[in-house]
């Protein structure tokens, strides 16, 4: 089937009954960022009002296992790997995850609560420099795009692409150029597993609905890591050096609170969007 990639993004436009494009915006590791992207773009010029966005990995083929375990990348032994800790390699996971990015007012207007936090910038860029190999320069430009406008002193948590291999220090080093020196670092595949195009996706809804409530998860505590302010910052790096940086922020409750009573004065509590 010559659009097998796209599959999953027709399949959910019949189910929903969707009669906008769909298409599979295909970035390895930094998939889930380009396609947020992509939405909040076409949100911005109009042409959307709520874009499903997602990606999908099936359950991780012997081929592509043995593939991560030559390159000495794959734990060899069932236990988890432990990011930023015991470097003992990442695990190649399948799974999907799906979001509805849209115009805030207009789904408040119809009565919607927003869930997660408020994205406030996406930076994507190539490294043209190596198909694995992360380069320095390829990351910082897609952090500097999605962080205009924003001070490095307000970004308060970070989640880094991070496989768990001796690169996530280079990444520590490269992205602390441009953070501030007491930004907290997150990285969740050691929990989730590494999933070729929705492990950006996994790793943005934790920290959205972690921060949501004020706290990280999953974090080194076992009951999280408590962050009261700031905006979050999310890295992606892809295989063919292609990267996604997503920003956000946590939802003013007064705003949001402020907004649904002027559109719905008897909603005492909305439907959230999910």
């Amino acid at each position: 089937m010559w659009n097998i990639a796209n599959i999953p993004a027709a399949q959910i436009s019949m189910i929903g009954k969707i009669v906008g494009p769909a298409f599979a915006p295909v970035a390895a590791c930094a998939s889930f960022g380009v396609a947020a992207k992509m939405a909040i773009d076409a949100i911005h010029l109009g042409d959307a009002t709520a874009a499903i966005i997602g990606m999908t990995d099936p359950p991780p083929h012997p081929m592509v296992i043995s593939a991560f375990y030559n390159a000495n990348v794959l734990s060899a032994d069932a236990d988890v790997s432990r990011p930023l800790t015991a470097l003992k390699g990442t695990h190649v996971a399948g799974g999907a995850c799906v979001w509805i990015v849209a115009d805030a007012d207009a789904m408040m207007a119809h009565g919607f609560r927003p869930i997660g936090m408020e994205i406030v910038g996406v930076g994507t860029s190539s490294d043209a420099h190596h198909i694995i190999t992360p380069s320095k320069g390829g990351p910082q430009l897609a952090i500097k795009a999605a962080m205009k406008g924003v001070q490095s002193a307000d970004v308060t948590t970070w989640d880094m692409h991070a496989t768990a291999t001796p690169g996530d220090a280079t990444e520590i080093e490269h992205s602390l150029e441009l953070l501030h020196p007491d930004v907290i670092f997150t990285a969740r595949k050691g929990t989730f597993g590494h999933g070729m195009s929705v492990g950006g996706g996994w790793e943005l809804t934790a920290q959205h609905l972690g921060m949501a409530k004020g706290r990280l998860y999953p974090f080194v505590q076992a009951d999280g890591y408590e962050v009261t302010r700031g905006y979050s910052g999310k890295l992606s790096m892809g295989v063919g050096g292609i990267n996604s940086c997503v920003i956000s922020r946590p939802w003013d409750p007064q705003y949001v609170e402020l907004r649904l009573a002027q559109h719905h004065p008897a909603i005492q509590s909305a439907r959230p969007i999910r």
